[in-house]
């Protein structure tokens, strides 16, 4: 078992997101209930001490923006907004990447522009992940602007 720190898009975000997709590429899509941004790998054990500090923390606005690529493996959606400070407090290291991973065995396949309503994550979760199963622990609140 492996832990991560998440942050989950909204429904419509994941609807808006889903409807650009060719699933008709050959691609291992991932399933949109899994679709999330990983602030953290934890590894075998999680730091739940410091996951928990995250509570209040300020979420900043995202958006889904465009495609990109892994090694030429991994199709990923973008991440706009600056993510930074919450991935650095949660415990991310100087290879953390923002993005949102929606395919594997990518071939450089075209993927339209795209860029999403813009949201804030309103929680960050910790996740268990065995065996392609991913199971929420705990969840800490976060602190989002007035301004939508």
């Amino acid at each position: 078992m492996k832990f991560f720190t998440a942050l989950y898009p909204p429904p419509n975000v994941v609807s808006e997101l889903e409807a650009v997709l060719d699933r008709g590429l050959d691609l291992e899509w991932t399933k949109p209930e899994k679709w999330h941004i990983t602030l953290c790998f934890h590894g075998e054990t999680a730091d739940e001490e410091r996951f928990r500090a995250l509570e209040g923390h300020e979420a900043p606005r995202l958006r889904l923006r465009n495609f990109g690529d892994f090694r030429g493996k991994v199709l990923w959606a973008g991440i706009e907004g600056d993510l930074n400070e919450l991935a650095r407090a949660a415990g991310a290291d100087d290879t953390w990447s923002a993005h949102l991973t929606v395919a594997y065995g990518y071939k450089g396949q075209a993927m339209p522009e795209f860029l999403s309503s813009p949201w804030q994550p309103s929680e960050a979760v910790l996740v268990s992940s065995a065996d392609g199963v991913y199971t929420p622990v705990d969840r800490v609140g976060l602190r989002t602007s007035a301004r939508r």
